[in-house]
């Protein structure tokens, strides 16, 4: 799973849409993605949060919203009702990782949650993004409370560069890339909103180093997978 490095601490209010993917064993419990929070019961995240590599959901999963950490007892935690994850995704190629998330019940709205946009647009090289979560740092520990960042969009044809055959996968049109840099996300973040001018665009899927320093980071692009949520909710 692709941690905010170099980032800032965020407020949740400044990025209500995020939300925190959650496992449990007994009463421990820690993020292991994060998400975007589309409609009152919806969730977009991807589908390598999800499920693990035999295809099953991952167990004793739920949502937080509303929370800047862990811990904030303003958080509220959602049980799930189903997962749609896209039929095509595999670890193999990590093409098509996207899940829906379906909440058993509703969000309530307030300046700590909302919905999120999405965007219909392509952006092109240089555009800034703004991506969000709990992932480690640069001191190599899952990070206690939401961090942020500001990432670069990369040309998309310049993006199979980054990840050289036949090692890495291919570079299709369901993702989109930043330019590598030493600020960045990692393990933790996946799943989380890659957001442009106010509307979710991608969402966090993997990356590599290429240098000692930089990473280049690799988004699903979130558009391309409405029509499967559209089957499941008539009104999306």
């Amino acid at each position: 799973m692709s941690r905010i490095l170099h980032g800032r601490d965020a407020d949740i209010r400044d990025h209500p849409y995020q939300v925190a993917l959650i496992t449990a064993n007994g009463n421990d419990k820690k993020i292991i993605c994060g998400g975007a929070l589309v409609k009152p019961t919806i969730v977009f995240t991807a589908a390598h949060c999800t499920h693990i590599q035999d295809d099953t959901l991952r167990p004793n999963l739920s949502v937080l919203v509303g929370a800047n950490s862990l811990k904030d007892p303003k958080g509220v935690h959602h049980k799930i009702h189903k997962v749609v994850k896209h039929p095509k995704f595999t670890y193999e190629v990590f093409d098509n990782d996207f899940s829906a998330v379906f909440l058993k019940k509703p969000v309530v709205y307030n300046d700590r949650v909302q919905p999120i946009e999405i965007s219909e647009e392509d952006h092109g090289s240089g555009v800034k993004g703004v991506v969000s979560g709990w992932g480690l740092t640069e001191f190599g520990k899952p990070s206690e409370t939401l961090r942020s960042l500001k990432l670069e969009l990369e040309d998309w044809d310049k993006c199979q560069d980054y990840f050289p055959k036949p090692l890495h996968p291919t570079i299709t049109r369901n993702h989109i890339c930043v330019k590598p840099d030493e600020k960045t996300t990692t393990y933790g973040d996946s799943g989380g909103p890659l957001v442009v001018n106010g509307k979710l665009v991608g969402l966090v899927s993997f990356g590599r180093m290429v240098d000692q320093k930089r990473k280049a980071t690799v988004f699903t692009r979130v558009k391309n997978f409405l029509d499967i949520v559209r089957n499941d909710v008539e009104e999306f």
